[in-house]
C-alpha cells in the first residue's frame, strides 16, 4: 500500500463482498478486539489470528488479517484523520473507541469494495457496546466525515517539525524514525519506512535434495500457483499468485514457508558437505532448514529447552522428512563442548527489520525492551560459544536492525569470550549478501524489495 490511497491487492476490492453479511460483521467485531489486545499485550498477533482459523472461511480468514494489519500497520496516520475528523485532541477520545474507529476509519480508507454504510453502522453498534449512547452518535459523526474523504491525501499531516511529519505519513514511531535517521540517513530512512508499509508476498524455501527450485516452481505452476526465483536466495522463490499452502506440493513437505533474506543469513559462511552444525534455540527450525536445503548432507543438530518448541520442531523436520537430531537443552548451557563446524544463534531481538510482516511491534518497541532483549542475546551466545570447536564459527542472527542489538552484543560476546575474533570468511560468502557487509564479520540487511531486513555477526574460535 501507499499512503496516497487505497491498495489494488486489498481485501474487498478484487472479487465479490463475502456471501455471508453476519459472517463478515464477525470478522469486523473480532478485528477490533485483536487490534486491541495487540497494542497492550505482547502475544504475537499471528498466533491469535491463527487460533480463529476454524472460526472463518478462507476469504473472511483473508479478510480479517487484512484488517487487522492494515490497521496497526497505518496506525499513527489513522490516528492523525480521527483527531481532525473529530476536533478533538487525541487524548479527549475515549480510550474505549479508539480500536473501534480505526478499524473503521482504515476499511474507509484503504478498502473501497466494503460499503461504507456498512462499517459505519456496524462501528456505531460496536461503540454501543462499550460505552453510553453519546458514543454511538460521536462514532457516528467522526466515521461519516471520513467517509465523506476516504481518500489520504484528502487528510494532510500538519505536523511542521520534519521528524514527526514524517513518523506521521509513514505511522511509526517518532522514537525509531529519529533513530533511523542517525543511522541510514534520509534517504535511506525513508525508504525503510515505506519498505515497512508495503505488503509481502510469501517466501518459499525450496530442497535440493528434492529437485531445487526449479522443479518445485514447476510443481507449483502445474497447481495454479506462480512464483519467481529470488535474486537473493538461490533456495527462494517468491509466490506472485496463487495459494501456496492448498498445493499437493505443500502436503508433501516440498517446502518450507522462510523470508528469503533469512534463507540467506543462515548461509553464511556457505556449508560444506559433512559439516558438524548446532542450531540452539532452534524452534521453529527455518535457520537449520536453509542450511539443510542448501547443502543436505551437513549433520545437524537442533536444539531448544520448552517442550512446545520442541514439538514445533519436530513437527517441522518430520513433515519436511529432513534429517537431524533433536534435542532439548538450553543455549545458554548447550550440554555440547567444542564439537561443531558451526553454532547458529538466532536470538530474541526487538524485530524491527521484521515490522512489514509483524507490524504490532512498532508500537511495542521500548529502549528499555532494547536493554533487555540484549542482554539476553549476548547470554544465548556465550553459552553457545562452548560448542564450537576449534577454526569452527558462531553465527549470531538477529532480525534486528539496531546496534545495541548487534554490534554492541557482538562486541561484549568478544570481551567475555577472548577465543573468538570477528571474521567476514573469506571465499565463503554468497555475493547476494556482499552490498550488505557493514564491517568485519558484519552484515545487514534493511527491508526491502520483498524481503525483510536480518543482521549476521560471523565469529570465528581460534585454533
Amino acid at each position: 500500500m501507499t499512503p496516497s490511497g487505497k491498495s489494488p491487492a486489498a481485501i474487498g476490492k478484487t472479487g465479490p463482498p463475502s456471501a455471508s453479511a453476519k459472517a463478515v460483521r464477525g470478522v469486523r467485531s473480532q478485528a477490533v478486539s485483536i487490534v486491541e489486545r495487540a497494542l497492550v499485550s505482547r502475544a504475537p498477533v499471528d498466533a491469535e489470528l491463527a487460533a480463529l482459523g476454524s472460526s472463518f472461511d478462507e476469504r473472511d480468514q483473508a479478510l480479517l488479517r487484512e484488517i487487522v494489519f492494515g490497521t496497526l500497520r497505518w496506525l499513527k496516520r489513522l490516528d492523525q484523520v480521527l483527531v481532525a475528523a473529530s476536533g478533538r485532541t487525541f487524548e479527549q477520545i475515549q480510550p474505549a473507541l479508539l480500536p473501534v474507529l480505526r478499524v473503521a476509519a482504515y476499511q474507509l480508507l484503504f478498502l473501497d469494495r466494503v460499503p461504507a454504510h456498512a462499517i459505519v453502522s456496524e462501528a456505531v453498534d460496536e461503540a454501543l457496546r462499550r460505552s453510553h449512547k453519546g458514543a454511538g452518535g460521536f462514532v457516528n459523526a467522526v466515521l461519516r466525515r471520513v467517509a465523506a474523504k476516504p481518500e489520504l491525501a484528502a487528510w494532510a499531516v500538519a505536523a511542521i517539525e520534519p521528524v514527526e511529519r514524517l513518523a506521521i505519513e509513514t505511522s511509526h514511531p517518532e522514537i525509531l524514525v529519529r533513530r533511523w535517521l542517525e543511522q541510514y540517513g534520509e534517504p535511506g530512512t525513508r525508504a525503510l519506512l515505506e519498505a515497512n508499509n508495503r505488503q509481502k508476498p510469501m517466501h518459499l524455501l525450496a530442497f535440493q535434495a528434492k529437485g531445487g527450485r526449479e522443479l518445485l516452481a514447476a510443481n507449483l505452476s502445474a497447481e495454479g500457483v506462480e512464483t519467481e526465483p529470488s535474486r537473493i536466495s538461490a533456495q527462494g522463490l517468491i509466490v506472485r499468485s496463487g495459494n501456496a499452502l492448498r498445493t499437493a506440493a505443500f502436503a508433501r513437505g516440498d517446502f518450507y514457508i522462510q523470508d528469503e533474506v533469512a534463507q540467506l543469513a543462515a548461509n553464511l559462511p556457505v556449508p560444506r558437505a559433512g559439516e558438524r552444525v548446532l542450531d540452539v534455540a532452534a524452534a521453529p527450525g527455518g535457520k537449520g532448514l536453509a542450511l539443510l536445503a542448501a547443502e543436505p548432507a551437513i549433520r545437524l543438530i537442533a536444539a531448544d529447552v520448552a517442550l512446545p518448541r520442541l514439538a514445533a520442531l519436530a513437527g517441522n523436520h518430520r513433515r519436511l522428512q529432513t534429517h537431524a537430531g533433536i534435542v532439548a537443552a538450553a543455549a545458554e548451557r548447550t550440554p555440547f563442548s567444542g564439537a561443531f563446524d558451526r553454532v547458529v544463534v538466532d536470538y530474541p531481538c526487538t524485530g524491527t527489520g521484521t515490522l512489514r510482516k509483524h507490524p504490532e511491534l512498532k508500537w511495542r518497541w521500548s529502549e528499555s525492551e532494547l536493554e533487555r532483549l540484549a542482554a539476553q542475546a549476548q547470554r544465548l551466545m556465550e553459552g553457545a560459544a562452548v560448542a564450537v570447536t576449534p577454526g569452527g564459527f558462531l553465527v549470531a542472527i538477529s532480525c534486528s536492525l539496531e546496534p545495541e542489538e548487534n554490534e554492541s552484543v557482538g562486541e561484549r560476546f568478544l570481551a567475555s569470550a577472548p577465543g573468538f575474533r570477528r571474521t567476514s570468511a573469506a571465499g565463503r560468502v554468497p555475493k547476494a549478501a556482499a552490498a550488505a557487509r557493514s564491517g568485519e564479520g558484519i552484515w545487514r540487511f534493511l527491508p526491502s524489495g520483498d524481503h525483510d531486513g536480518f543482521t549476521v555477526q560471523l565469529f570465528e574460535r581460534l585454533s
